[in-house]
């Protein structure tokens, strides 16, 4: 599962992006959207948590599947 943005909490600062190594993310700050996952690319994630852990906001959360954490 890619991660999930939090549009409330968002400040947009761009380092989720930054910081992806899977470049996988992108921020779209002339419409004022929260960053958002390349349709193309959106199985790529490689869940190393790099945008959650760079996100000053702490906007940026993981949902796994329950089948994933037995």
């Amino acid at each position: 599962m890619p991660p999930v943005f939090d549009e409330k909490k968002c400040i947009r600062c761009g380092k989720c992006v930054r910081d992806c190594p899977a470049y996988i993310l992108e921020l779209d700050k002339k419409n004022k959207k929260t960053p958002d996952i390349i349709e193309k690319y959106k199985h790529e994630c490689w869940h190393c948590g790099n945008c959650r852990i760079s996100c000053p906001a702490e906007a940026v959360s993981f949902e796994f599947p329950l089948y994933t954490l037995v």
